[in-house]
């Protein structure tokens, strides 16, 4: 359950960057970054303890 709502969450995060890479292709670098950075810390904390 917990797996299928983030999937949901990072792709509407993923539409809305895409829509804000159209209007303003400068801002690709930052938001590529941002993205990144959030999905490598939702990865951290969605591990189990045990690994």
């Amino acid at each position: 359950m917990r797996d299928q709502t983030t999937k949901e969450i990072i792709g509407i995060v993923a539409i809305i960057i895409g829509i804000l890479i159209i209007v303003y292709p400068a801002l690709l670098g930052w938001l590529v970054g941002i993205f990144l950075v959030i999905y490598g810390v939702l990865e951290l904390i969605m591990m189990p303890k045990g690994s």
